[in-house]
């Protein structure tokens, strides 16, 4: 079963400046990442289960892009997946838990 992906604004907004930092370093770049990041969500949306959990009671998970820094944090919530964020690991490594 796929779930449904709803992605919130600030992770939208987290995933548009992070393209837009990586094109400003070299063209091509952002759009690099942004195939990686669609890729990390089309797995979370068939598969969410199985990445890990990052907090105490077990409902927030991650998953890790393969060539960035980047996270994405995320909630299964019923038939849909919440998306909370799309996280750089290095610049701000504890805002990882913003809703």
């Amino acid at each position: 079963m796929a779930y449904r992906l709803v992605i919130l604004k600030v992770a939208a907004e987290d995933t548009k400046d992070a393209y837009d930092y990586y094109e400003k370093i070299q063209p091509g770049l952002g759009d690099r990442f942004l195939s990686e990041v669609l890729i990390r969500f089309n797995e979370i949306s068939k598969h969410p289960q199985y990445y890990g959990f990052i907090d105490s009671q077990n409902i927030i998970r991650d998953i890790k892009l393969k060539s960035f820094p980047y996270l994405v944090v995320y909630e299964i919530a019923e038939d849909h997946v919440i998306i909370y964020s799309v996280h750089c690991g290095y610049k701000t490594p504890d805002q990882k838990f913003r809703k």
